[in-house]
């Protein structure tokens, strides 16, 4: 077969706006001038990231096709009543007012395959049949005890009963000379029409159903003959058979079965071919919807009901091309919507795409050489994807995002802003919990995100982290029932730690805890951060903040100079924010002191703003000017606070976020759009925040030595050299992800031979990739056993 896709100007412009957001995606283009609204100095460069597309294309309802143009609905951005268009194959188009899709109070098969619609005059039983194209229309009268159940072109089909409310007859009726005709046709001997009878057709004949469904009726619109036609069908029901007709073909499937009918039109009751209908969609209930086009049978699917609660979202199923002489079906369109109308003069016309961002109307037709070709009828834009939260850490910036894929989702990409700001491709981390307060992610600076959800079974909160590779560790932090409400308890995340609590209550998680992920620390204050290994706490003295090391127990304590209790602490580097007040107490004080204080110098730093700290600034988010403002003090002094950007408060989930292992800020806009900006800030020199190089591994089939480097900020060209006294025995390059290295060793050389038992020496390097201060140059020793 041969499928081919013509160029035309909506093609044309289709691919070179495809092309864009490739390359969008690529190299995401880079802010030329300052992101703030209202700052007085120049700011760095940033990027700005467009919003996702959603998962789920924008619908585009078909009612009918016909030989210059089709009629269908497009889905509306804001919600509104999409209202009926027929678009011409030249591109033009016209609403169709007053269109129904059918009579009122009536079910049938209206306006299919020519370009007439049936158009109600209210409840008067007069229809107009008029032409989209031309304007020009003709109204026909429907007999009194008449029902209407389908329309061709001028022709409309009606249903009368007999006494005792069976249906007894078909009429077909026409206008001539300005009277309605009517030609009544009487079922097939032995048969009674079903109650909505016609299955497909066109301008010249109509396929129908009796009340059984072991035989079908091919009836002439034009004489009224009614051929009956065997349908072959595994149970004798009529309500799940469907039907196509082509110029040359008609064919017919009935639900659950693996074949379908096909037939030459001139010779209905003539053989009949099987052809296979090729396995369901995505699952296993979707229902089979067929069509023709030329010498092939074609397969679209209508969706199934969902085994599941709350289930994945789906674009739709394939549509699916099969030889009617026999052979493997082709895929014509990764997705398509059910809806598959015939064209009269030939092939088809149906709704799909690769994907959301692909997705259009689209002709099938017929080549030369008897393959099929899709030609592109009308772009159906997409519409941007929910985004509700984002997080920020060791370059790693992640969205929590509701439609984009499947199920919520977190959604990661690399960002770098030294230089030529830019962006790596977004790749899916981890489900999310559905709605905005729940699942807000909090980055680690590892590349791993921590997150809570809520465990509607156990009424318990649970803490979730996934590393870069997508694993995911989830641990219950408190014992007892949490109503789903909150989900705000997540403080801090460093690494494998994590802080958890509300009101004066704090857990510290460790994720990679021997024996498994657990709680390892609980606190009696709200004043709990992490940096590396060390957790930042107070022990209730006024003015008092201490260190403790999580691995050593190690205690150090400091006085920030003030009287009142800590509240509230960050950290990132040698700087740490302290805040009497704290994010718990409401309706305080807001004189209450806060401060920064430098474990360098032993000084600290007025603030004139309290906010989220970073590396030698703090950003605050003023929500009643709707601002986000950032404030330096890496000099020892703070300024006054620039504004980034505008930026309204939301309701129970976080738009912005600051870059502790890195530097960047970040925010969405209204519109769904990423900004990330570096802070123009100098950062600290680069530094090992925690470090994981176990100093024994016992070599075994399958297993290898780890190391893991926890790191201040974002490193690159990292190596790790193994060494048996001065010899090398392999050099390895180091995996970056976030602010964090990591190695893998089999205790072998390059050539795949171990390396004797023994004690070995390592040294890794590696230089900052924001290239400010000095690069990495740690060593370490390793005994390999069998």
């Amino acid at each position: 077969m041969r499928l081919t896709f013509e160029r035309t100007p909506d093609n044309a412009r289709r691919l070179a706006r495809r092309l864009s957001l490739l390359l969008a995606v690529a190299t995401v283009p880079v802010l030329a001038v300052s992101p703030a609204a209202h700052a007085e100095d120049t700011a760095p460069a940033g990027l700005v990231l467009p919003a996702p597309a959603k998962y789920v294309p924008v619908q585009d309802t078909l009612y009918a096709a016909g030989d210059t143009g089709y009629l269908h609905r497009r889905e509306t951005t804001d919600g509104s009543t999409p209202v009926y268009q027929w678009r011409g194959y030249d591109g033009t188009e016209r609403t169709v007012e007053n269109f129904t899709g059918k009579v009122p109070g009536q079910q049938g098969y209206y306006g299919a395959g020519t370009d007439i619609l049936p158009v109600p005059i209210g409840a008067s039983g007069v229809v107009e049949l008029r032409d989209p194209a031309t304007g020009e229309s003709t109204r026909l009268t429907v007999p009194e005890g008449q029902y209407t159940v389908g329309s061709f072109g001028r022709t409309v089909l009606t249903i009368s009963y007999n006494e005792v409310w069976q249906v007894d007859r078909l009429h077909i009726l026409r206008v001539q000379d300005g009277v309605t005709v009517d030609t009544p046709v009487d079922p097939a001997d032995g048969e009674r029409f079903d109650r909505y009878p016609v299955v497909a057709g066109d301008g010249q004949v109509a396929v129908v159903r009796f009340l059984h469904g072991r035989t079908l009726g091919v009836l002439d619109l034009a004489t009224g003959a009614l051929t009956p036609v065997s349908s072959n069908v595994v149970v004798d029901e009529s309500w799940n058979i469907q039907a196509a007709v082509s110029p040359t073909h008609i064919a017919w499937y009935q639900q659950g079965m693996s074949t379908a009918r096909v037939v030459r039109r001139d010779d209905p009751a003539g053989a009949q071919t099987a052809v296979a209908v090729p396995a369901a969609g995505e699952t296993g209930g979707d229902i089979p919807v067929v069509g023709l086009a030329g010498d092939w049978l074609l397969t679209g699917y209508r969706p199934g009901s969902p085994t599941e609660q709350n289930p994945p979202l789906r674009r739709g199923g394939p549509l699916k091309a099969t030889p009617l002489g026999g052979g493997s079906p082709v895929t014509l369109l990764a997705a398509a919507q059910p809806d598959l109308f015939q064209v009269p003069g030939g092939g088809a016309v149906a709704v799909g795409g690769a994907d959301s961002g692909d997705w259009a109307v689209r002709r099938v037709e017929v080549a030369a050489d008897g393959g099929l070709t899709l030609r592109t009828l009308s772009e159906v834009p997409s519409r941007p994807a929910v985004v509700r939260g984002i997080a920020l850490s060791g370059g790693q910036l992640v969205t929590k995002e509701e439609d984009s894929a499947p199920r919520p989702a977190y959604l990661t990409r690399k960002v770098t802003l030294t230089g030529t700001p830019t962006a790596g491709p977004r790749s899916e981390l981890t489900t999310a919990p559905l709605g905005d307060t729940y699942g807000q992610p909090l980055g680690a600076g590892d590349g791993s995100v921590v997150h809570v959800r809520h465990d509607d079974t156990t009424q318990r909160d649970v803490l979730v982290r996934a590393t870069a590779s997508g694993a995911r560790t989830e641990v219950i932090p408190f014992d007892r029932n949490t109503p789903a409400t909150s989900g705000r308890g997540l403080r801090d995340a460093a690494g494998r730690y994590a802080v958890y609590g509300g009101g004066d209550e704090r857990v510290v998680v460790d994720f990679e805890a021997p024996g498994g992920a657990a709680v390892v620390q609980r606190l009696t204050t709200p004043a709990a951060a992490l940096w590396g290994s060390q957790l930042w706490t107070t022990d209730g003295t006024g003015g008092r903040i201490e260190a403790r090391d999580l691995v050593t127990g190690t205690v150090t304590a400091y006085s920030v100079g003030a009287s009142c209790v800590i509240r509230d602490i960050q950290t990132v580097g040698r700087w740490v924010y302290w805040d009497c007040l704290g994010q718990d107490v409401i309706g305080g004080d807001q004189s209450t002191p806060f401060g920064v204080y430098d474990l360098a110098t032993g000084a600290s730093v007025s603030l004139p703003e309290r906010g989220e700290l970073g590396d030698g600034f703090v950003v605050n988010h003023d929500t009643s000017a709707g601002r986000l403002r950032l404030t330096e003090f890496h000099t020892g002094t703070a300024t006054e606070p620039r504004t980034l950007t505008d930026l309204p408060a939301v309701s129970h989930w976080k738009n912005y976020d600051v870059d502790k292992f890195g530097g960047g800020v970040a925010w969405l806009d209204g519109t769904g759009q990423a900004h990330v900006v570096p802070s123009g800030v100098p950062a600290q020199p680069l530094t090992v925040t925690a470090t994981d190089a176990p100093t024994a591994y016992a070599r075994t089939d399958g297993a290898t030595w780890n190391p893991q480097w926890r790191l201040s900020k974002p490193a690159t060209g990292g190596q790790l050299v193994i060494k048996r006294k001065t010899k090398v025995v392999r050099t390895l390059d180091a995996t970056a992800v976030g602010a964090a290295l990591t190695a893998r060793w089999d205790g072998t050389l390059a050539d795949g031979t171990r390396v004797a038992a023994g004690t070995y020496t390592w040294q890794l390097t590696a230089t900052p990739e924001d290239g400010t201060g000095t690069g990495l140059n740690l060593t370490g020793t390793l005994t390999v056993t069998d």
